[in-house]
This record gives C-alpha cells, sequence and structure tokens, in this order.
C-alpha cells in the first residue's frame, strides 16, 4: 500500500503526568486545555505557565501542542478568548482546536499565524460543510464521530482537507456539539466544558401511557450508554482513508491510561505503516481492556451497528474476564476462583454477584495449592479473602492490573524519561587546544562548545575515548542519550573534569535553544496583536434600530399542523425537514401545497431542513431545493454549514435563515453567517435573556415555545431494544407511529422521535414557555419568536399558535392578561410542566 504521508498518533492530556506519559510512549502530537474554555474543564489541565512549559517539553522531544478552545464564547468573553490564544501563538503552540464560529472568525482577522483546527463540536460530517470550514480559516477538521469510512473516504476525495478522527476512547451517544441534555436538566452545558453526562445515567424506555417497554432489565438499564471505540484492527483501512491524525479520546482519563493506550497504538501504527502483514496481538487486545473499556465497538466507521455497540449493563470500566467463583470453604473463609488470566497481589478485582449487584476489592493474600503466593497463572484455582455474599458461578472481573499499572507509570515517572534522543558527540582534543565538543541529533540539529582551557600534557591517565563515554553519557534528566562518540584525540592530554562537563552542559543547552526556536513559529508582538484587536470590529456593538413587529414563526412536522398554524396566526411556517415516523412521510406534493397554502393566506413558507445531512442525504435535500426553486419559496431553514453553503451556491436568490444547531452564542457568530448571506439567524437556546438582548439589534430568532431537542443521534434506541437483531436493515420500525420516551431515575420522560434517515432525537421532558415574556422579547427587536412543534399535533399546534397571537396582538395591560389566561392553557399543552429554559437561569 502506497502512502503519501505518515499519519499523526494524537494522545490526550488532562495533566502534566499524562503528557510524559503521551510524549515518552510515542505520541507525535498531543492536545490539552488551558484553564479556561475547553471542553474538558473538570480535567486537571494547565495554567499558563504550565502551558508554556508543555509546549516547550513537547517541542524539544519533536512533539507537536494543540490546545483546546473547544467552547462556546460568550460575547463578554470575548475579548479574553483573543488574548489567550495570542498568548498561545506566543508560547508556540501548534494549532488551537475551536468550536465557536464566531471565535474563529475574529482570530483569522487578528492572529492569522495561529493555525485553527475545527473540533468535533462543530459536527463536520458532510464535504460542503468540510469546505464552508477550511474557508472560514481551519487547517485541520476533526470530523463528527458518526462518520463512516466510506463517507471520509468521500470527504477526503471531495476536499483534500486535512482530517482528524478519534480511534480510540469513549464515544458521545449524540453528535458531539448537538447535545442539550446536560444543558438543559441541569444546567451544565456540554457546549461550554460542563457535561455531567446524564446519558450515561439509567433509562427506560416507555410507550404509550407510561408502559415500561425496555431498561431495568435485560439487556440493562444503562440504554443510552455506548461502548468505548477501539479501531486497533483497522487501522490500514484508516490509513488508506487519507485520515491524517488518529486522535485517542481521553483527556479525563489517568496517566496510567494515556501511557498504555499510546504505547499500544504506536506499535500498531508503525506495524501498519511498515507495509507487513498487519494484525494485533492477543496481548495487545488484552492491554487496551485491561486498562479501561466498557466492552469496545468500531463505532461507526463500518456503519451502524445498533445494539452492538451499546453496553447497556454498566456505564464504567468492566476490567477484563479474570474467571469464575467454584466455591466458599466455611473453614478458612476463602471464595475459590477459577484463574482465566495471571492474577497478582494488588490487583483490583469486581464480582458480579447473582444477589446485589457487584463486590469490588483488592487482591490481599493468594492462596495457590495451599500456599500463600504474590502472584498466580492462568488456569490456576487459587482462594481468595472476597468480602459480600458470592455464589458459584459468579463472573470476576479484573479491574486493575498492579503490573500494567506499573508498567505504564515507569514511563512518565523515570527521571529523564525512558524515551531519549540519540546524539553523535564529536570530539576533538590536542595539546595546547581547546576541547571542541560537537552534538547533533540526525535530524538537522546540531550544537557546540568548548573548553576554556587548552589541553595539557598529561603526567598520568591520559584522555581516551573510555573516559569521554563516561563522562558525555551522564545525561542525566536531560531528554538525550549518548548515541554514537568521534572521538580525535591528539597526543596525550588532559583537561580539567569539570570544564568538559560544562562543555557538555553548554552544548546540550545551545542544541535545545535551536530545537525550540526551528519548531516553533515567529511570536506576534504584543503591540501589533493589540493593533489588530482594534481594528477588529470586537468593540463595535450594533445599536438596536427602528424595527418592525416582531413576528411569529412555527417548525411543524405534517400538512395539517402547518394549515393549523396558518389558520391560527403564524406569520411563517418551517416545514418539509426532519420527517418523523409518527408523521405521514412528507412528498413533494406536499411541499407544493403547503407553499401554495401560505402564499393564499399571507404566511412565509420556509424550508426546513436537518441538522444531520451527510452527502448521501444531500442528494435528495439537493432535488427538493431544485423542486422548490420554482415555487420560489420565502426561504430554506439551514439545519447546518453544509446546507447553508449548498444553497448560497445553487441558489443564490433564495433568502437563508440559519437555525438553533449552528450554536450561535455571540455577536461575531452571528455577524459570521450574516456576511454568509444567511437573511435572519436563530440563537442558541442557552442563551440568557439578558444575552439574547444584545444579539437582537441583528436579523435573529428565538425558541420560545415547545419541547427542545435535546440530541440527535445515528444510534436509534427503538430499533437496537425492540428486535432489530443489532442490523438496522432488518429492523421492524417499532417507531413507525408509535408513542416512545425514555424515562429517567427521577420519573422524567422525554420523548423520542425516529426521522426517515434512523435518526434518533431525544426532547426534553417539559416544554419551553415564554409565553409570559412575549412583551420583553418584542421590545428587544428580535424579528421572530418561534414555536417549536416539528412533533406535535395539529391540535397543540393550533392552540399554542392561537395564545401567542393573542399575547402578540395585545398591548398594555391586556397583553399581561392575556398572557396569564396563555399559560394555563399552554400549561395542560404539556402534561410534563413547562420551562424557561435558560433565559434566566444561563448555564454553567
Amino acid at each position: 500500500m502506497r502512502i503519501s504521508s505518515k499519519p499523526e498518533l494524537l494522545a490526550p492530556a488532562g495533566g502534566q503526568e499524562a503528557l510524559v506519559a503521551a510524549v515518552e510512549n510515542g505520541a507525535d502530537a498531543v492536545y490539552l486545555g488551558g484553564p479556561l474554555f475547553n471542553a474538558r474543564l473538570s480535567a486537571s489541565n494547565f495554567d499558563r505557565g504550565q502551558l508554556a512549559g508543555a509546549v516547550e517539553y513537547a517541542h524539544v522531544r519533536g512533539v507537536k501542542v494543540y490546545v483546546t478552545v473547544n467552547t462556546l464564547v460568550a460575547d463578554t468573553e470575548m475579548e479574553s478568548a483573543l488574548k489567550f490564544l495570542h498568548y498561545l501563538q506566543s508560547i508556540g503552540a501548534d494549532a488551537a482546536i475551536l468550536q465557536d464560529l464566531g471565535l474563529a472568525r475574529l482570530v483569522r482577522r487578528v492572529l492569522p499565524e495561529l493555525p485553527l483546527h475545527a473540533s468535533t463540536q462543530m459536527t463536520a460530517h458532510n464535504s460542503p460543510g468540510v469546505r464552508q470550514l477550511l474557508e472560514a480559516g481551519f487547517d485541520r477538521i476533526v470530523l463528527a464521530r458518526e462518520m463512516s469510512l466510506k463517507e471520509i473516504e468521500g470527504i477526503k476525495s471531495a476536499t483534500g482537507a486535512e482530517l482528524e478522527a478519534f480511534v480510540h476512547g469513549a464515544l458521545c451517544i449524540s453528535y458531539s456539539g448537538q447535545c442539550l441534555l446536560s444543558s438543559m436538566i441541569g444546567g451544565r452545558s456540554g457546549n461550554r466544558g460542563r457535561c455531567a453526562q446524564p446519558c450515561r445515567m439509567q433509562y427506560e424506555l416507555v410507550g404509550g401511557r407510561g408502559r415500561t417497554l425496555a431498561g431495568y432489565s435485560p439487556p440493562g438499564e444503562y440504554l443510552l450508554s455506548p461502548r468505548d471505540l477501539n479501531i486497533s484492527r483497522h487501522l490500514p483501512e484508516l490509513i488508506k482513508a487519507g485520515i491524517n491524525s488518529f486522535k485517542i479520546e481521553g483527556r479525563m482519563k489517568r496517566p496510567e491510561y494515556v501511557a498504555t493506550v499510546v504505547r499500544i497504538y504506536r506499535r500498531l501504527l508503525d506495524r501498519a505503516l511498515s507495509g507487513g502483514p498487519y494484525s494485533v496481538s492477543e496481548e495487545e487486545n488484552r492491554d487496551l481492556a485491561q486498562i479501561f473499556n466498557r466492552d469496545f465497538s468500531s463505532g461507526y466507521f463500518f456503519g451502524r451497528q445498533g445494539a452492538a455497540m451499546m453496553s447497556y449493563k454498566r456505564p464504567n470500566n468492566r476490567g477484563v474476564r479474570l474467571g469464575r467463583v467454584k466455591g466458599y470453604n466455611r473453614d478458612d473463609r476463602l471464595v475459590e476462583i477459577a484463574l482465566e488470566e495471571p492474577l497478582r497481589k494488588g490487583d483490583g478485582l469486581e464480582v458480579w454477584v447473582t444477589e446485589g449487584g457487584r463486590v469490588g476489592f483488592e487482591v490481599g493474600d493468594i492462596f495457590l495449592g495451599g500456599a500463600r503466593v504474590d502472584k498466580a497463572p492462568a488456569g490456576a484455582s487459587v482462594k481468595l479473602s472476597v468480602p459480600g455474599k458470592v455464589k458459584p458461578g459468579d463472573r470476576v472481573f479484573k479491574t486493575h492490573d498492579a503490573e500494567l499499572i506499573e508498567e505504564a507509570r515507569r514511563t512518565f515517572t523515570t527521571p529523564g524519561g525512558v524515551k531519549k534522543i540519540p546524539l553523535r558527540f564529536t570530539v576533538q582534543a590536542g595539546i595546547g587546544l581547546p576541547l571542541q565538543l560537537t552534538v547533533e541529533d540526525g535530524q538537522g540539529g546540531r550544537a557546540a562548545a568548548a573548553t576554556p582551557s587548552p589541553g595539557q600534557p598529561a603526567k598520568k591517565r591520559p584522555l581516551d575515548r573510555e573516559f569521554l563515554l563516561n563522562q558525555l553519557g551522564r545525561l542525566g534528566n536531560t531528554p538525550f542519550a549518548l548515541g554514537e562518540l568521534d572521538a580525535d584525540i591528539r597526543d596525550e592530554v588532559i583537561y580539567p573534569v569539570s570544564e568538559i562537563n560544562e562543555a557538555r552542559r553548554a552544548a546540550l543547552a545551545e542544541l535545545e535553544n535551536r530545537l525550540l526556536e526551528s519548531r516553533r513559529r515567529p511570536p506576534l508582538e504584543k503591540a501589533a496583536f493589540e493593533k489588530r484587536l482594534k481594528a477588529s470590529g470586537l468593540y463595535h456593538e450594533k445599536h438596536r434600530e427602528g424595527k418592525g413587529k416582531t413576528l411569529l414563526s412555527v417548525s411543524v412536522g405534517d400538512m395539517a399542523s402547518l394549515k393549523a398554524a396558518v389558520e391560527a396566526g403564524a406569520d411563517a411556517v418551517y416545514f418539509g425537514g426532519d420527517n418523523f415516523r409518527t408523521k405521514p412521510v412528507v412528498k413533494n406534493s406536499h411541499l407544493a401545497e403547503g407553499l401554495n397554502y401560505c402564499r393564499e393566506r399571507g404566511a412565509a413558507f420556509i424550508f426546513s431542513t436537518p441538522r444531520i445531512t451527510a452527502d448521501a442525504d444531500l442528494e435528495q435535500i439537493l432535488r427538493r431545493l431544485e423542486f422548490l426553486a420554482g415555487l420560489s419559496p420565502d426561504g430554506v431553514l439551514a439545519g447546518n454549514s453544509g446546507i447553508l453553503r449548498l444553497v448560497r451556491s445553487h441558489f443564490p436568490d433564495i433568502r437563508v435563515v440559519s437555525d438553533f444547531g449552528f450554536n450561535v452564542f455571540n455577536r461575531s457568530s452571528l455577524e459570521y453567517l450574516l456576511e454568509l448571506g444567511c437573511a435572519r439567524v436563530t440563537l442558541s437556546p442557552e442563551l440568557t435573556m439578558e444575552q439574547v438582548g444584545k444579539l437582537a439589534p441583528y436579523p435573529s430568532e428565538v425558541l420560545m415555545q415547545g419541547a427542545v431537542e435535546l440530541m440527535i443521534s445515528e444510534y436509534c434506541a427503538a430499533g437496537s431494544l425492540l428486535g432489530e437483531s443489532k442490523k438496522t436493515e432488518n429492523c421492524p420500525g417499532p417507531c413507525r407511529g408509535n408513542s416512545l420516551s425514555l424515562r429517567d431515575r427521577t420519573g422524567a420522560e422525554f420523548p423520542v422521535e425516529t426521522d426517515n434517515y434512523c435518526r434518533m432525537h431525544i426532547f426534553n421532558s417539559r416544554d419551553l414557555c415564554l409565553i409570559e415574556d412575549v412583551e420583553g422579547l418584542s421590545a428587544l427587536g428580535l424579528e421572530y419568536l418561534r414555536i417549536e412543534a416539528r412533533r406535535e399535533s395539529p391540535e397543540y399546534v393550533a392552540e399554542a399558535v392561537r395564545a401567542y397571537r393573542r399575547v402578540m396582538d395585545q398591548g398594555g395591560g391586556a397583553r399581561e392578561r392575556q398572557a396569564a389566561l396563555a399559560r394555563e392553557a399552554l400549561i395542560r399543552l404539556s402534561p410534563q410542566g413547562i420551562t424557561k429554559g435558560h433565559y434566566y437561569r444561563g448555564v454553567l
């Protein structure tokens, strides 16, 4: 197989020890976070001084450093974020990983010297979307984890982009950047680095009237908890697909995990690149599983796996199966276990007991054949002291392997490290001449030093090669090792040992400085940066202009609801996008009928598109747009940047409205979308009322009523749990016409819908309701207030639209009275209750 370039092995570093572990075990690059603006704020992370040290440590060893600045940024934080990025550029960071479109727009204006990587939080998943990010100034695209290998190959071929993909570690059940579950139910936003991982909690799938269909019994209760990704068996295929960087997930993981996984993937990647036979050994498989696993899967690289991708029984580390309980001896109170794997004192075990869950403990004394031992081999039967009540047949898992951990720890705790850069030392010495010392790293790095004193005739023990090997090889805590020595020693000469040592130290220090300088870009001076910052538009705020009346939009999922919305007084209707299986199939004839119905009654018809549209899906979207273009629709609601680019390039006369999946959290993001040709921008539902007010002078829209979509996933709970036999093509379609929800431990039920692409959509249990805030929202100058009702009935749509129409058409005290009455009606539409979302509480 011909390889045009060697893929990069990219490792996580949640703290200093993990950084050392990654570098010492063979990472080509590391990604890490600073104190703010990163999506893993719960990790140890690095303060500013530590970041500078991390860059120097990595660069001396030839490893790149990418810093995560991958959260949404509020307007009040934008200046600080830009100054932080300037700091990163000044210390030589190799790239910043960004999520926020607005931040990226400003970085390209004030700091074009800093390379940018588009975070997986940007949900890049189709070719036009990737092209849009390249045009926005990103140098690398981190793809959505839901991409198949075939889709990745297609994007690479179509765009030529530098692509990064995850190959190992935890998977999110939702498309990253499109999940509001943690945000809406607990105020901890994944888009702001505070995800509480509620997807790893217990749920049950329920049908109409709350009847349990799955969960809290086989197959398990963790219905949204995926297995960990492990693509180690398929690295040659990923290389062939053109992926430039293989990324290991794990900034929240301990350094032993980083050391072990990086060590194995380094070995495997080198094996794959060698062109010979490729396989993963049993030991490598076992070590990957032992260090951490929730069971493994190949994710979406080879298509959807349904239930085979899920860890229904537990959301955390399950370890490696050690064996089964054979029996219990009442006399010595020891449990006998038949070992399938080696066991060592200090290992951590967990027994999956028949009654009462699981019992975890650390192995103390091991008895083998009546003798106390420190370890026992696979195949042996041993006796242990086990807390709790266990029974014969109970399974035993090793969750902590003491020997594996010790091996991993050695790589990042050994002073000076275990991975050294071999140097070639050249020495020239002679009577009357200073000792000249040159060091070279074989990669173009070279430095020299000399003793201050000339050589003197040796009366005894003259300088020789053996003495130099011993003295120059004392490299201690440096990253270097003595590889070769060329010694040209004339005469029987001697030098002070202290001067030889000082020449060695000086040469190595000079080499280290030169290596650092060769691996960093010239820093941008502070004065130049601040000048650009002032000219960037960051400090310019658009003040509210005289605007027309705030209008009412409604997003619907079927023709009956469209008509109900228009008849009840909607000013604009979004229709045609995510076609949920609980609704009739939307055909072109329905689009034409809906458009004509709206036009006849003075309402705007806007064709809505999904938030997720793979390249294969775009063909259908394009055909629908071609059909609608001849009917002159009032606009298109773009669900993602690929759709936006598609419309602007093929149908420049059609107005575009960006949907809430763009995560517009600040003025710069809004301005960026307007610059791309959007006529109106839907703001993030995570903004507060105050933040909305700052953006309202621009053409904007907010969600005001309805079930907010919390998650969109390629995994379908209904199909996977209700008889699809782990293969989507065999799915009997339990979602069709059925009302399904996921119920959590508190009893809250989150409605579930499946679209015509078999993607799962999860909605908030409580409806957003801002009926009492209509006056305040209208006074801000917003163009539109939206009712989100794609999954709702025509009756819901009619009642909700009438309620808001009455309030929006009233003035003064009458509006307040009308809002109070309308609120009661809307509460009746929302049996699980209502919420004001983040408009008053904000997000962490």
